[in-house]
């Protein structure tokens, strides 16, 4: 998709990125179905200075999905994780979940009769 032109490093204001993100969400298409997506199904999730994330369902095939639209061209990716500092350091350090590890926590649950709170109670 080609980016639209915009000075690298100027700030937006508000009405510019939301015109913005308006703008871009309506030639996004499905991952699923290939259908574009109904501009007005989005949900702000989160907004930051520099990016906003939003979420989806296709109206089609019931698809979830997620978009960042990031407001500068030269902006960094912020990691979207509800951490804090001391909690990513420690959590770089794990190994990359495996396929093993998936089907662990799927056998878990499939066993598992109860709400979340007893999940992670014990």
């Amino acid at each position: 998709m080609a980016q639209s032109p915009m000075p690298a490093g100027l700030p937006l204001d508000e009405e510019s990125k939301r015109r913005l993100v308006l703008r871009l969400v309506a030639q996004l298409r499905c991952t699923e179905c290939s259908r574009l997506y109904d501009p007005e199904d989005f949900v702000l999730v989160n907004r930051s200075q520099d990016a906003w994330v939003l979420h989806t369902r296709c109206r089609h095939c019931d698809q979830p999905s997620h978009v960042v639209v990031y407001m500068r061209l030269d902006a960094e990716p912020e990691p979207l994780v509800d951490l804090v500092p001391e909690e990513i350091k420690v959590a770089e350090h794990w190994p990359p979940i495996s396929v093993d590890d998936v089907l662990d926590v799927h056998l878990l649950l499939e066993g598992f009769s109860g709400d979340v709170a007893m999940l992670f109670d014990g």
